[in-house]
């Protein structure tokens, strides 16, 4: 169980501190913060959530990079066990987000259409007004870029035993089913939404065979996770995430044919 206050305010506070150290470290370089994710379209589940900043700067390159984990460290050095520990740095130039990202910076473009549509301003000057979304195709690509990082060795020995991880805490529970389902969610719908919205767009509209784990794991965000995951993680994990790929390897495959 966690043993973190309630609500948003630790959350909140990991956010102040970071972004004054931001403006420490960058200076005249640092340009704006914006609270996304979780924490600025909702749905933040203490102990789960991650906190994600949003940072715009001057410049890229490894000075920028060397600082932007110094900003993770001393937050979490300051604030302590909890909220810190989650914190997810994005960064990149205002051009990075007004019209893609390249040169290094951190700003996937599902990140980037987060931080367009939902973003929160916390310190700066906000210059979103005409930024040029992402299309379709660069949101699912990126999911996909991603997707081979995040299937590691662990990940794939997890769905080999998906039982076992019922004996993980809700945070790696829930991401393993979740993430899945956000990405999903965005391959048919061409959003970028909160986890709710891609939990009611896959047990709801597009009913999706693993439906009964997918609802369970939402209500473990918040009840922690209950005697019953066991059984649905062993019945479902490994039919989402084939899922998750069938789909994908389909798009991907129209995708080619088309450029043919």
């Amino acid at each position: 169980m966690s043993t973190e206050p309630s609500g948003t305010d630790e959350a909140e506070a990991v956010l102040t501190e970071a972004v004054r150290w931001a403006r420490r470290l960058f200076g005249r370089g640092f340009r704006a913060a914006y609270a996304i994710g979780s924490l600025a379209h909702g749905g933040y589940a203490p102990g789960v959530s991650d906190v994600d900043l949003a940072l715009v700067v001057r410049a890229a390159g490894p000075w920028s990079r060397a600082r932007m984990r110094a900003v993770r460290v001393l937050t979490r050095w300051r604030r302590g066990p909890g909220p810190a520990d989650r914190l997810s740095v994005f960064w990149g130039r205002w051009r990075d987000v007004r019209a893609g990202a390249s040169g290094g910076v951190r700003l996937p473009a599902i990140d980037r259409l987060d931080l367009l549509e939902h973003g929160r301003l916390l310190a700066g000057t906000d210059r979103r007004a005409g930024a040029v979304p992402p299309s379709h195709e660069e949101l699912v690509l990126d999911g996909a870029r991603f997707a081979i990082g995040w299937y590691d060795d662990a990940r794939l020995a997890t769905l080999r035993d998906p039982a076992a991880l019922a004996s993980a805490d809700a945070r790696t529970v829930t991401k393993n089913v979740l993430f899945p389902v956000r990405f999903l969610a965005t391959l048919h719908t061409g959003r970028a939404g909160a986890n709710a919205d891609a939990v009611r767009w896959y047990v709801e509209e597009h009913r999706g065979p693993a439906s009964p784990l997918v609802a369970a794991a939402a209500r473990w965000r918040d009840t922690g996770v209950g005697p019953e995951a066991a059984e649905l993680l062993a019945e479902h994990l490994p039919t989402l995430h084939h899922e998750w790929a069938a789909d994908h390897l389909r798009w991907l495959g129209a995708l080619r044919a088309c450029e043919h």
